[in-house]
């Protein structure tokens, strides 16, 4: 029987899936990511879930994909060889693309290193809180190849300069300065980062699901358009959500002094 990947509980709201296979650092190995990617559809197709936390055991928060997964096998030709290993991409992007087209926030909750695919994953969530001693690299330049797929997501958060000297150096960089880089929203002393991101969770559990789902769609959707464009879209995206039942069950709590009962 395989040994489950990750860790799943429900608490007021919050899903915490915590990847545990920390023994091999929590690799993005194939059925790492088929589970991450099917806990978070049933994660969007649950009521009980309102907010989505990724989180890992031990020292390393993830470290990309699983090299020995991804190595030569000594019966394949070259050609199968890439074959295997861009499937092993898709998956990835797949996952990552669930992510940030989910209807839900995701939260990354970074304790350790998070290198490679494992950074990437960082990037691809909505929210980020790290560990003050947590650390990110992107270190494909040093093993003779290069980060291009996590810089799809990281070069999404970060400017164009900061996303090159990470990929181009190869080298480690704390949360100080993935926070300046914009990688992370903030970074906390070690002991309270998971109450730290906990409280932010819960608070994102509380706020009306329907008003998440669509503004977070129309946000990654209108952050690629030209600005013009994008005004339009989030006009018409606004006019919907102003005037839903949503949003007048939401103004008349505020105006009753209370708190919304969302559906």
């Amino acid at each position: 029987m395989k040994t489950a990947l990750i860790e799943k509980k429900i608490e007021r709201g919050v899903l915490w899936l915590t990847l545990s296979n920390q023994e091999q650092r929590n690799p993005l190995s194939s059925d790492m990511l088929t589970e991450v990617t099917a806990s978070l559809e049933m994660a969007y197709a649950t009521d009980e879930v309102r907010c989505i936390v990724i989180a890992a055991k031990g020292p390393v928060f993830s470290a990309g994909h699983d090299l020995s997964e991804m190595a030569k096998r000594p019966e394949e030709s070259k050609a199968a060889w890439q074959a295997r290993v861009l499937s092993i991409l898709e998956l990835c992007a797949t996952m990552m693309q669930r992510i940030v087209h989910g209807p839900k926030a995701v939260i990354a909750c970074v304790e350790g290193t998070a290198t490679a695919a494992g950074c990437q994953l960082v990037s691809s969530c909505d929210l980020a809180i790290a560990s003050s001693n947590a650390s990110f690299c992107t270190p494909g330049v040093n093993l003779g190849a290069f980060c291009t797929t996590p810089l799809v997501g990281i070069g999404r958060n970060l400017s164009r300069k900061h996303a090159l000297e990470m990929a181009l150096t190869g080298e480690f960089f704390g949360a100080q300065d993935a926070e300046r880089f914009g990688l992370i929203n903030r970074h906390v002393a070690p002991e309270n980062v998971v109450e730290e991101t906990r409280q932010l969770a819960e608070r994102i559990a509380s706020r009306s699901p329907q008003s998440i789902r669509d503004g977070k769609t129309a946000f990654y959707t209108q952050i690629e358009m030209p600005l013009n464009d994008a005004f339009e879209h989030a006009n018409r995206v606004m006019v919907q959500a102003m005037t839903s039942d949503e949003s007048k069950q939401g103004v008349k709590a505020f105006f009753d002094k209370r708190s919304p009962e969302w559906r």
